[in-house]
């Protein structure tokens, strides 16, 4: 199938089988943002985060009574039992002989316990597998790791090299056995019927790093709480960024995934080890998935998914990305934060147009489905909700139209900073950084930032300026210390820009 590809990815190639180990080890997964820009979160901590002082505290208390923590439910209830027959499989015994095929090709002589785990599907189904290409001469068995059980080890035979390298053009997947888009339906519907409750912590960790006045912090508590879609505006430097990849790295409760769907003759990868955070490591250390009889293993529960897109994002993010040269499809973004959060920094400076991105989301959420289109033509339909977060410096009016605002329920404004405000955000960056601070020179240096003619100061400002404050002193080869003195150096460096008069200050947003 010749076509333009629309997202450009490494085919899957498992790493070489080693013999057995008598025992799986346990691995740890890591979910950066979608192109990698944040590190994983470390497992969060059972204890509750410190409560904060202002409104945000009071609505939490007030919504927590009503609404406990979020327990995690029984996986037994989302991932289906393992399938017992090929029908059960539901993919035919040609692709599932081609996809052993490849997979033999890439690990050398795997055993037969070893091909039931990369195939997440149960031992008897894989032993019907081999005796078919047993029968047809295309593998060889070469010895039994295990005299007592028969756990042969087999090497593909001449005839069976020729047949992997067909396989291979057909598509180079090489990874778990799909689901089926039916199967995947079904797993999805029933995980979606429960809306994720937003815990206390999330919300504390969203706004931990931030001094907020306490109408602004309950406001993006209520936002965020609501799990609806929510856009965070005002001047850049105000904390929108820090909000929405705190509330993303602290998301609590879990969801599943399958490794991949198979539809309408064709592979689209869904499980992302660069995004999901696998819960129960899905492979062992020699690169096998843990063997458990009584799931599927074709699914990974994961937790709840958080994919962060910047500026970077264009419009071959919003559909299915096929390889030609891989021969199957990579999910899109939002298809990978099911049951998650979906975060779009820097909303308006995407290589998309904001209403096709808008109008591509909202409206599926709306409806409850989304629609995928394949290069040849057939679509696929499923089930999906995630929370959308969004982040900008623009006007709202410039970045979207009455209809597609009013489908935006929450928006809330992140404004510069008051003066008592920014005295405690400056405070808090001294103390990160270990400067010391002599007595008045926090109001030395607010009354100069706030008295300047032209100058908004931003929150983002602190950092700034004690970061010019440690390289001038460095430079002098002293120590830093935030005095009246030092600041007015550092204040002459900072400001020379901003009060250029071609500098605008129009921030009205």
């Amino acid at each position: 199938m010749e076509t333009d590809p629309k997202f450009k990815d490494e085919p899957i190639e498992p790493e070489p089988v080693q013999p057995e180990s008598p025992a799986d080890a346990e691995s740890t997964g890591s979910v950066p943002s979608f192109f990698a820009r944040e590190s994983a979160p470390e497992p969060l901590p059972d204890e509750p985060a410190e409560e904060h002082s202002d409104s945000m505290s009071q609505f939490i208390s007030r919504t927590m009574t009503k609404v406990a923590e979020a327990d995690m439910p029984d996986e037994d209830g989302l991932i289906p039992r393992a399938p017992r027959s090929f029908t059960e499989v539901g993919l035919s015994r040609a692709f599932l002989t081609d996809l052993t095929l490849k997979i033999m090709h890439y690990s050398g002589t795997p055993s037969t316990s070893q091909l039931s785990k990369r195939l997440g599907l149960s031992g008897e189904i894989v032993a019907q597998i081999l005796q078919t290409l047993t029968e047809e001469r295309l593998v060889d068995i070469m010895s039994q790791s295990d005299l007592y059980t028969g756990n042969y080890r087999y090497r593909l035979s001449e005839k069976g090299q020729t047949r992997v390298s067909e396989a291979l053009e057909r598509t180079r997947y090489a990874g778990p056995a799909p689901v089926t888009a039916d199967q995947y339906t079904k797993v999805m519907a029933k995980m979606l019927e429960e809306k994720p409750v937003t815990s206390r912590h999330e919300i504390s960790e969203a706004l931990k790093d931030l001094v907020l006045t306490s109408d602004v912090s309950d406001a993006v508590a209520r936002a965020l709480f609501s799990g609806k879609t929510t856009l965070l505006y005002g001047p850049s430097g105000n904390g929108k960024t820090v909000i929405l990849e705190n509330y993303a790295r602290a998301l609590d409760g879990y969801s599943v995934m399958p490794y991949a769907i198979y539809a309408y003759g064709q592979v689209i990868r869904v499980f992302d080890p660069s995004i999901h955070h696998a819960l129960e490591a899905p492979l062992d250390d020699e690169g096998s998935m843990k063997d458990d009889s009584n799931q599927d293993r074709r699914w990974v529960k994961v937790r709840r998914p958080a994919i962060v897109l910047g500026a970077e994002m264009d419009r071959d993010a919003l559909d299915l990305g096929y390889d030609p040269q891989a021969r199957f499809y990579q999910a899109p973004a939002h298809i990978k934060a099911q049951n998650g959060v979906l975060v779009v920094d820097d909303f308006g400076r995407q290589r998309v147009t904001t209403t096709d991105l808008l109008t591509r989301w909202l409206i599926p959420l709306e409806r409850g489905w989304d629609s995928l289109s394949l290069v040849t033509g057939e679509k696929l339909t499923v089930p999906f909700r995630l929370q959308l977060l969004f982040g900008t410096n623009a006007r709202v009016r410039d970045v979207a139209d009455d209809a597609l605002l009013r489908r935006i329920l929450y928006k809330v404004r992140i404004p510069n900073p008051e003066e008592s405000n920014f005295g405690e955000i400056l405070r808090r960056e001294c103390r990160t950084k270990e400067v010391p601070v002599e007595d008045d020179a926090i109001e030395h240096a607010v009354k100069m930032l706030y008295d300047h003619p032209g100058l908004k100061p931003r929150a983002s400002y602190a950092r700034d300026l004690v970061a010019i404050l440690i390289e001038s002193c460095a430079f002098d080869g002293s120590k830093p210390v935030l005095s009246r003195e030092s600041f007015d150096k550092v204040f002459t460096l900072f400001v020379t820009n901003e009060t250029d008069p071609d500098e605008e200050f129009d921030e009205d947003f």
